[in-house]
């Protein structure tokens, strides 16, 4: 049985087109695998908390104190027990929304997720998982083969963990009044053919 993450990041819980087409996403998996587990983290909701001086010298063994780790080893085990993860997220002043940030924040640990071996560089420690990526942002892209840098920095976090099997759809010009009277099917053909 699979076991999917999904972790939702807008700040709006309606009129958000991340969560809208995450809901589509989690309708279409439900049906392709009707024996899977699906976790949910709403960060807007569960805010996790900036990282600190005392949880950062703890990550490198700084700290008797269970307790400065307790969020940290949470989200590790949580991701390290799933299969797939979903992440929603739209773009806010050209990048990450803060909450998914202090997220990746915990969950990008050594000897967690990575592993440094000196010369030979990192190695992430969460292979065979795959990832899905949905995007979402109010301007229209002028290429929309090409990632924003936003979406380029989410490939390069879930990569250094050892998640590089990643699929993403990038909703972009909701902003525009002709995005509901066009648009919308095709994105939803786009995050339905993605799984």
């Amino acid at each position: 049985m699979q076991t999917l993450l999904r972790i939702d990041s807008s700040l709006r819980e309606e009129g958000s087109f991340s969560r809208k087409y995450g809901d589509i996403f989690i309708q279409m998996w439900k049906e392709r695998n009707p024996g899977s587990k699906i976790n949910y983290r709403d960060l807007n909701k569960e805010r996790i908390p900036h990282l600190t001086q005392e949880v950062t010298q703890a990550f490198f063994g700084g700290t008797q104190d269970d307790g400065v780790l307790e969020t940290s080893d949470m989200l590790c085990d949580e991701i390290r027990e799933s299969d797939v993860l979903l992440l929603t997220c739209p773009m806010y002043n050209f990048g990450i929304p803060s909450t998914l940030k202090s997220y990746f924040d915990h969950i990008i640990r050594v000897n967690q997720t990575f592993r440094y071996h000196g010369d030979q560089g990192y190695e992430g420690l969460l292979k065979n998982k795959k990832a899905y990526v949905i995007t979402s942002m109010g301007g229209k892209k002028t290429d929309p083969e090409i990632s924003e840098p936003f979406e380029q920095y989410l490939q390069q976090l879930l990569g250094f963990v050892g998640i590089e099997d990643v699929k993403m759809v990038s909703i972009n010009g909701t902003a525009s009044a002709d995005f509901i009277l066009g648009q919308e099917i095709h994105y939803t053909n786009q995050v339905k053919q993605m799984i």
